[in-house]
C-alpha cells in the first residue's frame, strides 16, 4: 500500500531538523514512515529548490526473482504490479509539482556483493522509475538500496557514480528525535503499527456492547452533554487503564451522533492532537463494530492531518473492516488513494468548532470563541 504522506513540514516547527548525507538521510526513513520498511519502495520527494524534504511515498516490494512473466507485453523484469505503482506514484509527484525523488529499497534479500535475481529486478525498477518519473517531469535524483534500516547497515548506489556506506543510528537520527519529542514513536515494522487497533480484548468489548444497550434503554442526553463528557474524557490519562466499560460506552454513544463526530474533528488542530489520537487508538480496540468504525475514523482523519498517511491507512482499513459502509471512513479512504493532501481534510476539520458551537459548547482553539 502506499501513502503519500509524511515530510519534515509536518514535524512541530520546534522540532524541524535538518539533514545531511545518505547516511544520515536512509536513517532517518522509520521516522518519516512511522515504521522500519520491510521489503518496500520508498520515495523520498525533495521540495523545490532543495529547500527540504516532502512527502515520503511508501509501497510492498514486488519482486519476479526467479520467476520472470515476459507475458506483460514488456522486456523488462518489473512486475506488472510494480510498474502500476510506478505509473501511479509519478503522476502524484506530478500533481504536488514535486520536482525531484530519492528512491530506497529496502528488502532482506538484496545483498551488495551478490547479483542475485532480486537485485536483477530492483535495478529494473529503478530503470523504470527513471523513465516515467522523467515523462512527468519529475528528475530521479538517486536510487539507493540497503538490506535494512539499522545502525550501521550498508547502503549503496544503484544508478550514477558507485556509492556505498554505512547508515547512522535510526534511532538517534534527528528526525527521530524529533517524531518522538511530538508525541509519535516509531514502530519496528507495518505489522506492529498495525497492532495498535487490532480489536481486544474480546471479554472488554462484550462488557461494553452491554453497557451501551443499557445506557440506551436509560434514555438520550443532548448532544452538549455528550460532547462536554467525551472532552473530558479526552482530557484524562493514560486513557487504556481509566475507563471502563461504563465510560467506554458512554463515549461510544456519544461519537455515534454525526454532530458530536464532527465537532470532535477539530480536536485534531489543537496543541493536544498528540493525546487525542492516542485517545482514539484506544477506543478502536475495545469499542463494537460499528462504534469501532466511528473511531478508527477519527484515528484515521487525525493522522491525515497531521500527514501520517501509514497511520492514516491502517485506521482507515481497521474503520472499513468495521463497517464498509461507513461514509466518512470511504470518503477518507478515497481521498488517501488518490493523493489528497493533508491540507484539505484540514479544511474540514476546521468545520468543527461550528458543529461544537451548534451544540452549545466551546471548544479550545475555537477562533470565533470567547476569549
Amino acid at each position: 500500500m502506499y501513502s503519500p504522506m509524511n515530510s519534515q513540514d509536518n514535524v512541530d516547527p520546534r522540532h524541524r531538523v535538518r539533514l545531511g548525507d545518505e547516511s544520515e538521510l536512509m536513517a532517518a526513513v522509520p521516522a518519516m514512515l512511522g515504521f522500519h520498511p520491510h521489503r518496500s519502495m520508498v520515495l523520498i520527494a525533495f521540495q523545490a529548490g532543495g529547500s527540504g524534504v516532502g512527502p515520503t511515498m511508501r509501497h510492498d516490494l514486488v519482486l519476479a526473482g526467479d520467476h520472470v512473466d515476459r507475458r506483460a507485453g514488456r522486456h523488462t523484469r518489473a512486475t506488472p504490479e510494480m510498474l502500476d505503482v510506478i505509473d501511479h506514484l509519478a503522476g502524484y509527484c506530478a500533481l504536488e509539482n514535486i520536482p525531484a525523488v530519492m528512491a530506497v529499497f529496502v528488502d532482506d534479500r538484496l545483498d551488495r556483493a551478490v547479483r542475485t535475481p532480486h537485485l536483477l529486478d530492483v535495478e529494473a525498477l529503478v530503470l523504470e522509475l527513471d523513465t516515467t518519473l522523467a515523462s512527468f517531469g519529475v528528475q530521479l535524483s538517486a536510487a539507493l538500496a540497503a538490506s535494512e534500516i539499522a545502525d550501521s547497515a550498508c547502503w549503496w548506489s544503484l544508478r550514477g557514480p558507485q556509492r556505498h556506506g554505512s547508515m547512522s543510528d535510526p534511532s538517534a537520527s534527528p528526525m527521530t528525535v524529533a517524531r518522538v519529542l511530538d508525541g509519535y514513536p516509531v514502530r519496528r515494522s507495518r505489522r506492529e503499527l498495525a497492532e495498535t487497533v487490532v480489536p481486544g480484548p474480546a471479554e472488554t468489548v462484550r462488557a461494553v456492547a452491554a453497557e451501551m444497550s443499557r445506557q440506551r434503554r436509560d434514555g438520550g442526553r443532548s448532544h452538549a452533554d455528550e460532547l462536554t463528557s467525551v472532552l473530558s474524557y479526552v482530557a484524562r490519562g493514560p486513557y487504556d487503564t481509566e475507563l471502563d466499560p461504563t465510560d467506554i460506552a458512554r463515549i461510544g454513544i456519544a461519537i455515534g451522533h454525526i454532530q458530536v463526530r464532527d465537532a470532535l474533528l477539530a480536536l485534531t488542530l489543537g496543541d493536544d492532537a498528540g493525546f487525542v489520537e492516542e485517545f482514539w487508538t484506544a477506543l478502536s480496540r475495545v469499542l463494537p463494530r460499528c462504534e469501532r468504525a466511528i473511531a478508527a475514523t477519527l484515528l484515521a482523519f487525525s493522522a491525515y492531518v497531521r500527514g501520517d498517511g501509514p497511520m492514516a491507512r491502517i485506521a482507515i482499513d481497521a474503520a472499513l473492516d468495521a463497517d464498509d459502509t461507513y461514509s466518512l471512513a470511504r470518503l477518507l479512504d478515497r481521498s488517501l488513494s488518490a493523493g489528497a493532501g493533508p491540507e484539505l481534510v484540514r479544511e474540514v476539520a476546521e468545520t468543527g468548532f461550528a458543529c461544537a458551537r451548534a451544540c452549545g459548547v466551546r471548544l479550545p482553539g475555537d477562533p470565533f470563541g470567547r476569549r
